[in-house]
């Protein structure tokens, strides 16, 4: 069952959510935080980096907050 309704399922970061098998390892206050990154990610709020772009996405994230 999709974790959001209406959904893209080309998105393969969201699909593999979808997949994830459920348990209850995450207290409610973590539940609460992943639910609202996961809404972020799919309303396109939230900026994706590529494992390997991380370093540089840092790096520009820290010179933008020192501006």
């Amino acid at each position: 069952m999709p974790t959001r309704p209406g959904a893209s399922p080309s998105d393969p970061i969201l699909a593999a959510i979808d997949r994830a098998p459920r348990v209850q390892r995450l207290t409610p206050a973590q539940r609460a935080e992943l639910e609202r990154d996961v809404a972020d990610i799919a309303a396109g709020r939230a900026r994706l980096v590529a494992h390997e772009d991380l370093p540089r996405a840092l790096e520009e994230l820290a010179r933008a907050q020192d501006e």
